[in-house]
């Protein structure tokens, strides 16, 4: 008779010895020998085997990865039509004018038209009125309240 059973091997179909005395580590802890009672066993050095098989699905069924997500497709930018890169301050925007408005608007910039205040703003020539721009910026509804908190700024 033997005190406890432990087994060699433990990946599927594979055989497990029980007769070899050790750890213990399977008495009454495994579902693979339930009903096996270890001292009901006779006879010296036998040798007894249990076969087992598994049935995780993920060894029948080999998982592909999975796609990429598409990329995140903006409106263009409201203030100059350039590729947006998400929405800002409120708006759909570029990061030159994301960051254009947000300087204007932390140093409290004033700026002045040299023409009829009333400039084509678009990718090309929205460097060359900085006044016309930062009011197209407020026409399209940019606005220091539409930005999201910081994160880690210590305000909740």
């Amino acid at each position: 008779m033997f005190d406890c059973m432990e087994a060699l091997g433990m990946g599927p179909r594979q055989l497990y010895d029980v007769t070899s005395r050790g750890a213990c580590m399977l008495r009454k802890a495994s579902p693979f020998f339930a009903g096996l009672d270890p001292f009901a066993w006779t006879g010296s050095a036998s040798v007894q085997s249990v076969e087992t098989q598994s049935t995780s699905s993920e060894e029948m069924v080999p998982s592909s990865p999975s796609p990429p997500p598409p990329p995140r497709i903006y409106k263009p930018c409201f203030v100059c039509q350039d590729k947006s890169s998400g929405y800002h301050y409120g708006v759909s925007s570029c990061e030159g004018c994301k960051g254009f408005f947000r300087r204007s608007i932390q140093k409290n910039m004033v700026y002045t038209c040299h023409r009829d205040k009333n400039c084509q703003i678009n990718k090309v020539t929205r460097n060359r009125c900085q006044y016309c721009r930062l009011q197209k910026c407020f026409e399209v509804g940019m606005s220091k309240e539409g930005e999201r908190r910081k994160r880690g700024c210590g305000m909740g």
